[in-house]
């Protein structure tokens, strides 16, 4: 895929990793390309490692170091990384014998890590999907980000949603001569996203509305056209967010499944209204939702899935029933609970005739944000749940 969008970052990064030791914190939501940044970096010698869902103790660690092709007369603590490595044991020195007392015996190997990572200087240690690290793993971390050797990089990538423990405490305490750089990538914009469809697809296609500007759905979008398929949401993106739908707990779920079957984002007491809830159920629902990465604030106190193919996604996994039920929900009146202003009662006409907010933007001079703010906070005032509705109410 064409490397279209990130030329900022990416010049920021190899600055940056030119000025060794430094630690670089990665983080964007699954998708947006933080391992495709990193296949972009000229000049700068990496081994990569990345986290598992599982957990497996120095999983990361392993992965990175096996690839290594250590110099001779390596420091004989290496020799305690002959277990962990076995694919290239006969590089290391003997293993040093056992030791009686566990916590000397683990630093002793967080001390090979070290010794190694300096043999094999300049060397930048990526560890992947940090979000996913195992405790092992994690205070390994921990140990090398506070005595990084000289021409020794580490560069971690993450999710906020999905992270158990903050990474920024890794940078707590570091040395003066270690340097931090936290970067943090955003979807692509609408201009980004038409230059990136253009390479990807032999004619014009928008791609932006659906996509929001996520590579990866990019991608996936683009390679279904390019099959003669109809628009709709790729199987990888699908069945990922499947799982971080299944994933949630239930009351988060449910203001997740309301949010997919509104049009518009809404505000907290639509999105509990929609799914049936308790108002301090829906606080709960909707700051976990938030959270997890699954739902966005798109405008003050309104929220939304990121993408509507997410929304598609979503809907597509609720059963009939439940469908029915939300639906049902969404067409019932509710008390006004407020008087429109002169704009909103403009806004909201048009949308009522059937334009999109970018037709309503263009038509009235304004930006599409603004707009998606006087629609929310017109239907909100009107007690309505869904666009849908105002054509019945004119």
């Amino acid at each position: 895929m064409p490397f279209v969008g990130r030329e900022r970052e990416l010049r920021q990064l190899n600055d940056t990793l030119a000025r060794p030791p430094v630690i670089v914190l990665i983080e964007g939501e699954a998708g947006v390309g933080k391992t495709r940044l990193l296949r972009e970096l000229d000049g700068h010698p990496m081994l990569s490692g990345s986290c598992h869902p599982m957990r497996f103790p120095y999983g990361p660690i392993v992965e990175a170091l096996r690839a290594a092709r250590p110099p001779r007369g390596l420091n004989p603590v290496t020799g305690a990384l002959r277990p962990l490595l076995p694919e290239c044991a006969h590089l290391l020195p003997p293993a040093p014998p056992p030791l009686h007392n566990a916590q000397v015996e683990r630093h002793r190997l967080f001390r090979g890590v070290l010794s190694l990572l300096d043999a094999l200087r300049p060397i930048t240690l990526v560890v992947e999907d940090v979000h996913w690290v195992d405790q092992d793993t994690r205070e390994l971390l921990g140990f090398l980000a506070r005595c990084l050797p000289e021409a020794v990089n580490l560069v971690l990538t993450y999710r906020a949603e999905d992270l158990c423990h903050p990474v920024t405490e890794l940078i707590a305490h570091l040395p003066p001569h270690i340097d931090h750089v936290e970067l943090a990538l955003a979807p692509l914009t609408a201009e980004e996203t038409e230059l990136l469809a253009k390479h990807l697809l032999p004619g014009s296609a928008d791609l932006w509305p659906l996509t929001g500007g996520l590579p990866l759905a990019i991608e996936e979008l683009a390679r279904m056209l390019a099959q003669g398929m109809e628009p709709g949401t790729p199987p990888a993106l699908r069945d990922a967010l499947r799982l971080r739908l299944d994933a949630l707990p239930p009351v988060a779920r449910r203001i997740v499944q309301a949010a997919a079957m509104l049009e518009e984002p809404a505000c907290l007491h639509t999105l509990t209204t929609v799914a049936g809830m308790l108002p301090e159920q829906g606080e709960r629902g909707l700051a976990e939702a938030v959270r997890r990465g699954l739902l966005r604030e798109w405008t003050p106190g309104t929220y939304g899935l990121r993408q509507p193919l997410a929304r598609q996604a979503v809907r597509e996994s609720i059963t009939p029933t439940i469908r029915r039920r939300l639906s049902r929900r969404i067409e019932a009146p509710t008390q006004p609970v407020g008087v429109l202003s002169p704009r909103e009662e403009q806004v909201i006409g048009l949308a009522a005739d059937g334009l999109t907010n970018r037709e309503i933007a263009e038509s009235l001079f304004l930006s599409r944000r603004t707009v998606e703010v006087h629609v929310a906070n017109a239907l909100r005032k009107l007690g309505l749940t869904s666009r849908r509705q105002l054509s019945k109410a004119k």
